[in-house]
């Protein structure tokens, strides 16, 4: 059986609507920069790099665990407001300033 793999979760305010976003730390590298949904942001990140599996979410100053996800599963989804509360719905690709995207990853694993 694969051993979870554990990310740290460090939050940013940026004010506004949006709040806080989150950059996820795996393994010493920086996985995923100022997310609005950094749980299936890192789970795309991770697939793109042919990672799967469990991924535990830790809080960035404490360490101490905070969701636990199966990477395959939450690479297919993102987090929408709908009527006012969080939703998951089937991730889609839209144009603009999501925190990530596979494209950008293999973009740039191409270009290395």
């Amino acid at each position: 059986m694969q051993e979870e793999l554990k990310a740290r979760l460090h939050p940013h305010w940026v004010g506004g609507e949006a709040g806080y976003v989150y950059s996820v730390i795996c393994e010493g590298k920086l996985l995923v920069e100022r997310s609005r949904d950094p749980e299936c942001d890192a789970a795309r990140a991770l697939v793109v790099q042919g990672i799967i599996g469990r991924l535990s979410l830790c809080d960035g100053k404490t360490g101490k665990p905070r969701t636990i996800i199966d990477i395959e599963r939450a690479a297919k989804l993102t987090v929408e407001a709908a009527a006012g509360a969080p939703r998951f719905r089937k991730y889609r690709e839209r144009g603009g300033c999501e925190g990530y995207s596979p494209q950008e990853a293999m973009a740039g694993r191409e270009a290395a």
